[in-house]
C-alpha cells in the first residue's frame, strides 16, 4: 500500500475515536478539529531543495508572498489561454507536496484554459493575482481560469478539488460556455475531498458558475475559512454539510451582477437574464446542513429563490452566527426546517427579504428557533422568531493586514544557513543566524521550508521581519508544512520585539507538555513559558497552530498588535493582552482536538495506540489520551490595562474561564464558549474600569454561564444564548 494511502486511513482513523467520543454530546464540538485531513500527500522526507522566491506581483502590492515554484514559468502553464494548462498546474502542486511537504504555488496574471480538474494538495496553496470584481477595468481579472470541463453535474467533477490544509487564492473562475438562457448544469467551481478539514478560499472570484463551492458531500469537516468570495451562481453559492468547529464565512457576495456586468467582449447576458434564470433553477444561496455554530459576517445572497435554506437535521440542527447578513430580491429569504431548539441561529445588523417569505421557520421541533438582533424584515414570517433590538454594533475599522517587511529579501533558513528540518538534530542556532542576517539588513522574510524542525532553545524576530513557514494559511496538519518541535523553558520560544515584525504560517507543538485525566492538576501550571511574546507596536502573529503548550501568545506595549488566525490547544493560559490599546483578534480556534494526529515518535509518552480495520487494511494509529469533559484551558483571554481591542469570530471548547478583564475594554462579534467548566467557571470577568460590548455570543455545554463584574465596569451583550435558553441581551 502505498504511504500517502496508509496516512489516510491513520487519519480516518483518529476521525472515527473522535466521533466515538462524542457520540452522546449532541453537537460534537470537539471531533472534526481532530478529524482527517485526508492529505492526498506522501510523507516524503523532501527530495527537492527550496528555491523559494518573492513574488512579483501586479496586483497583490499589499503583501508578501513566498512562493516555490511558478506554474507558468517553471511548468508550462499558458497564461494565453492558447492550450490546456491543467496538467501544468496540477505537476506544480504535485512538486510542492511531494517533494516539498508543502509551500505555495504561484500562477502569474493571465487567462488559463482548464480542460480537466485541479487537485490542490495537503500544505500547498495555490494563488493567483487578484482583481476585484467590483474595481475590474475592461478585461483584465488577473488569474483567471476559462473552464472547459465535463458539462455533466451528475459526474461530480468540480474544477478545483482540496484536500485539507490547503488553500485557493486569488483566483477568478469563467465558463466560456456558460449560458444563461439555456444553463449548463456543471458541477460545483470548488469542492473538496472528504474530511477535508482547514482548507482556505480567499480572494477568489466565480463569475458565472452554476454551483459554486461546496463542502465535502458525506463526511465531517472542520476550520475552514472562506474570505472575499464573490461571484454569480445559477443554482447554488455555497453548499455547506457537516461542517464542524468552526467555520469562517467572511465578505461572502453572491449576486447576478458579476456575469451581468463583464465586458462586452465577454458576451454577457442581461442582469434580468441572469436574475430569471436563477429563478428557473430554484437557486439556493447558502445550503446549511448538520454544520456546528459556523460564523457569518459582511456578507450578502442576492437574486436566489431561496436565500438560506437550512435541511433537516441528522447530526446537528442548524445554528451560527450571522452579523451584517443581507438576503435580497429572494422569493422566500430564510427556509428552515431545522432550527437548533438549543440555542437557535443568530442574526445581527442583518437585512432579510423575499417576496413570499422572509423568514418561514417550519423547523422540525417547534422550540426550533431563529433569533434576531437590529435586523430589518421585509416580507411575512413563519414559526419561532425571537427579535431583540438595543445598542447598534459598529465595529472600529482598525487594520487587519499583517505589515510589510522592511524588504522583500529572503533568507531561507534551510538553503542558506543550514537548519535542519528533519529534525534529526537542533535549528535554533542556524534560523536565528537568518534572523540577526535580516535584522542587519533592515528586515526581511526569514523563511521555513516544509518539514520539521526541533527547537532547544529560543528565537528572536527584529523589526521589519517576517518569520514565515512555507503554508501561509492557518491549519492543523502535523506531517505537512513547517512543523516545530518546541523544548525550551527558559524563555519564550518566539519573542518578537521590534516594530512591524510577526510569526505567519508555523505548526508548533511540545512533545513533552503532553497531559491525561489523572495528571491534569499537577501539569498545568507554567511549565512553559509563552509560545509567542510580542513586545513592540504592529507586531503581528498570523496563521499559527499551536499543539500542547502551556501558554499560548502574550503582547505586551504592543499597541495596534494584529492576531490573526490561531488554532490552539492551550493548557493554561490562551491569549494574554497587557498595556497594548487598538488590538485586532480574529478566528482564534482552540480545542484539545489540536493534538491528535501527532504521530511523531516525539509524543509516545502521552499518546496511546489503537488499531482499527479500514477497507481490509489493519491500521495502528495514536491519539492523545485526553478527556472531553474537563477543562484544559485555566483562562481562555486575559486583558489587563488594555483599551479598544476587537475580538471577531472566536470559538473555544472547555475553559476554565472565557474572558477576564482588568482595566480594559472589549468589541466582539460571533464568540462561543462551549462547556465552561462548572464549579465557579464564567465566561466574562470584569473588574477595575472595564467594559465588554458585542452581538452573538452563545455558550453550550455544563452549566449556564456566569459573569461577574465589578461596580465601575459595563457588560453589554446582545443576542446571548444558552443552551436552553431564549436568547436575550446580558448586562450587569
Amino acid at each position: 500500500m502505498k504511504l500517502r494511502k496508509i496516512i489516510a486511513l491513520i487519519l480516518s482513523a483518529i476521525l472515527l475515536l473522535s466521533l466515538v467520543a462524542c457520540a452522546g454530546d449532541g453537537q460534537s464540538e470537539q471531533n472534526a478539529t481532530s478529524s482527517a485531513t485526508n492529505s492526498g500527500s506522501s510523507l516524503n522526507t523532501g527530495a527537492a531543495v527550496s528555491k523559494a522566491f518573492v513574488v512579483e506581483s501586479k496586483y497583490y502590492t499589499d503583501r508578501v508572498i513566498v512562493a516555490e515554484v511558478d506554474a507558468a514559468k517553471d511548468y508550462g502553464a499558458d497564461p494565453t489561454g492558447k492550450t490546456d494548462s491543467t496538467s501544468a498546474i496540477q505537476l506544480a502542486i504535485d512538486h510542492v507536496a511531494f517533494q516539498l511537504k508543502g509551500g505555495t504555488v504561484y500562477l502569474p496574471v493571465g487567462n488559463y484554459r482548464v480542460e480537466g480538474r485541479i487537485i490542490v494538495r495537503t500544505g500547498v496553496t495555490l494563488i493567483g493575482d487578484y482583481v476585484d470584481p467590483d474595481k475590474v477595468k475592461g478585461t483584465d481579472y488577473g488569474t483567471m481560469l476559462h473552464v472547459y470541463t465535463d458539462k455533466r453535474a451528475s459526474n461530480g467533477l468540480s474544477v478545483i478539488s482540496m484536500y485539507g490544509g490547503s488553500a485557493v487564492e486569488g483566483i477568478t473562475v469563467y465558463y466560456p460556455e456558460q449560458n444563461a438562457d439555456d444553463p449548463i448544469d456543471y458541477y460545483y467551481t470548488i469542492d473538496s475531498q472528504n474530511s477535508a478539514s482547514s482548507r482556505t478560499v480567499k480572494n477568489v472570484t466565480l463569475l458565472n458558475s452554476y454551483m459554486g463551492i461546496a463542502s465535502p458531500i458525506d463526511s465531517i469537516t472542520a476550520c475552514e475559512t472562506f474570505d472575499n468570495v464573490k461571484g454569480t451562481a445559477l443554482k447554488a453559492g455555497l453548499y455547506i454539510y457537516s461542517n464542524a468547529d468552526i467555520a469562517y464565512y467572511d465578505k461572502i457576495t453572491f449576486s447576478p451582477k458579476y456575469w451581468a456586468s463583464m465586458d462586452k467582449s465577454f458576451n454577457p447576458p442581461s442582469e434580468d437574464k441572469v436574475r430569471a434564470s436563477m429563478r428557473k433553477s430554484k437557486s439556493c444561496g447558502l445550503y446549511v446542513r448538520d454544520t456546528d455554530r459556523a460564523c457569518f459576517s459582511d456578507c450578502t445572497l442576492d437574486g436566489f429563490t431561496y436565500g438560506i435554506y437550512s435541511d433537516e437535521a441528522v447530526r446537528s440542527e442548524w445554528n451560527g452566527s450571522y452579523h451584517n447578513f443581507t438576503i435580497k430580491n429572494a422569493e422566500v429569504g430564510i427556509y428552515s426546517l431545522a432550527a437548533s431548539t438549543a440555542y437557535g441561529a443568530n442574526f445581527s445588523e442583518s437585512s432579510i427579504s423575499g417576496s413570499k417569505y422572509a423568514i418561514q421557520n417550519k423547523s422540525v421541533q417547534a422550540s426550533g428557533v431563529v433569533n434576531l438582533y437590529n435586523t430589518k424584515v421585509n416580507g411575512k414570517t413563519e414559526g419561532k422568531i425571537i427579535e431583540l433590538t438595543g445598542e447598534k454594533m459598529i465595529r472600529d475599522k482598525y487594520s487587519s493586514k499583517t505589515p510589510l517587511p522592511g524588504s522583500k529579501k529572503i533568507f531561507n533558513a534551510v538553503t542558506g544557513y543550514g537548519a535542519d528540518n528533519t529534525a534529526e538534530s537542533d535549528a535554533t542556532a542556524a534560523i536565528q543566524k537568518a534572523l540577526d542576517d535580516a535584522k542587519s539588513s533592515g528586515g526581511g522574510i526569514v523563511y521555513l521550508p516544509g518539514g520539521e524542525y526541533q527547537l532547544d532553545g529560543s528565537l528572536t524576530v527584529y523589526e521589519g521581519t517576517m518569520l514565515l513557514g512555507s503554508y501561509m494559511n492557518c491549519a492543523f496538519i502535523p506531517n505537512y508544512g513547517t512543523m516545530i518541535y518546541a523544548y525550551s523553558k527558559d524563555k519564550e520560544l518566539i519573542t518578537v520585539n521590534g516594530k512591524n515584525a510577526g510569526v505567519v504560517g508555523l505548526n508548533i507543538a511540545y512533545p513533552e507538555n503532553g497531559i491525561t485525566k489523572t495528571n491534569y492538576t499537577e501539569r498545568v501550571k507554567n511549565d512553559y513559558p509563552y509560545t509567542v511574546k510580542c513586545t513592540a507596536e504592529k507586531t503581528y502573529v498570523t496563521n499559527l497552530c499551536i499543539s500542547a503548550t502551556s501558554k499560548g501568545v502574550l503582547f505586551e506595549n504592543a499597541d495596534n498588535f494584529i492576531l490573526n488566525r490561531l488554532f490552539m490547544t492551550a493548557w493554561y493560559e490562551g491569549v494574554t493582552v497587557k498595556n497594548s490599546d487598538n488590538g485586532y483578534i480574529y478566528g482564534i480556534l482552540t480545542n484539545v482536538g489540536f493534538t491528535h494526529g501527532l504521530t511523531n515518535k516525539r509524543f509516545s509518552d502521552w499518546l496511546m495506540s489503537g488499531e482499527v480495520q479500514i477497507d481490509g487494511q489493519k491500521v495502528v494509529f495514536q491519539y492523545a489520551k485526553l478527556d472531553y469533559n474537563i477543562c484544559y484551558t485555566l483562562t481562555l483571554l486575559t486583558f489587563e490595562n488594555s483599551k479598544n481591542i476587537q475580538l471577531i469570530q472566536n470559538f473555544h471548547y472547555g475553559a476554565y474561564n472565557y474572558a477576564k478583564l482588568n482595566n480594559s475594554s472589549l468589541y466582539f462579534e460571533n464568540i462561543e464558549a462551549a462547556r465552561i467548566i462548572k464549579d465557579g467557571g464564567r465566561f466574562f470577568t470584569l473588574t477595575g474600569n472595564s467594559s465588554v460590548t458585542g452581538v452573538n455570543a452563545l455558550c453550550y455545554g455544563n452549566i449556564k454561564p456566569t459573569h461577574s463584574v465589578e461596580a465601575g465596569s459595563k457588560l453589554y451583550i446582545a443576542n446571548m444564548d444558552v443552551a436552553g435558553t431564549d436568547n436575550h441581551v446580558a448586562t450587569n
